[in-house]
């Protein structure tokens, strides 16, 4: 997906693609894909204990809707996979963060 920018050269908040990878003391390593289009947001979280976070992430989905509502935004949907579940993990992780009809290269912002 292609980010777009505002007429100031800042990235669009309403159209970007944010990818948090995380190293967890308990759930190891830990992939986030956030993709917004027009104000609508889908997260992918990929973790081997994906069934896991899932249950613990249920109790709080009503409020994470809730507050993204608030600032104009929808959650059309939360996805849990496991990376695992495939004999090969990168390639199961490169299919999950970038499907074939997707092509993306470079970062734009790296912290």
């Amino acid at each position: 997906m292609e980010r777009k920018e505002k007429k100031d050269g800042k990235i669009d908040p309403d159209y970007c693609r944010i990818l948090f990878c995380l190293e967890l003391e308990r759930l190891k390593e830990t992939f986030i894909d956030m993709q917004v289009q027009n104000r609508v947001i889908k997260v992918t979280v990929i973790n081997e204990y994906s069934k896991t976070i899932e249950a613990a992430a249920d109790n709080y989905l009503t409020l994470l809707k809730a507050n993204l509502k608030k600032m104009d935004y929808r959650l059309s949907g939360v996805l849990f996979e496991n990376p695992v579940s495939k004999k090969n993990t990168d390639t199961k992780l490169k299919s999950a963060l970038f499907s074939e009809k997707e092509s993306y290269s470079g970062v734009d912002i790296r912290i």
